[in-house]
């Protein structure tokens, strides 16, 4: 299966940038109860599926996300290298790893890096989730009548 890399002006390799292929075999999911076995199918097919999405850094448009992806036994390893504000094709189940990560802050914090956490110093009361770093928010909506209810 071949890939096209796209380029920046600038020359910037970016999106899919290389495509490995794995040394585990496929098996099916043999090894596995047939009721499994069929789920993981199922959710296999379903994050293979490709989706269209815009990828976001809270830390601004400098930053970048180069992040291998392989969830399933025997599927190519890629290479992403996205920029934030453009559009990727990517499969979903990267969009749900990606946006699965929570970034959590923690109680009885003083302070990050030498730098204080409250202007008065005093430790975090409770445990909370920061904004995510790295977002994949789609691009194409499709409603069903239902949803748009």
């Amino acid at each position: 299966m071949g890939h096209v890399v796209q380029y920046t002006e600038s020359g910037e390799a970016h999106g899919l940038i290389n495509l490995l292929n794995n040394s585990v075999e496929f098996t099916d999911f043999k090894a596995m109860k047939p009721e499994y076995a069929e789920q993981c199918r199922k959710e296999r097919k379903n994050d293979a599926k490709l989706v269209k999405v815009r990828y976001l850094n809270s830390r601004g448009r400098h930053e970048r996300l180069t992040k291998p992806y392989c969830k399933w036994q025997g599927d190519p390893i890629q290479q992403w290298h996205l920029i934030p504000n453009r559009v990727y094709e990517v499969p979903y189940g990267f969009v749900k790893e990606v946006n699965g990560v929570k970034n959590m802050v923690r109680s009885g914090l003083l302070s990050v890096d030498g730098e204080p956490i409250r202007k008065d110093e005093t430790p975090l009361d409770k445990d909370f989730q920061a904004d995510a770093l790295h977002q994949l928010v789609p691009v194409d909506f499709v409603f069903s009548a239902e949803q748009a209810m």
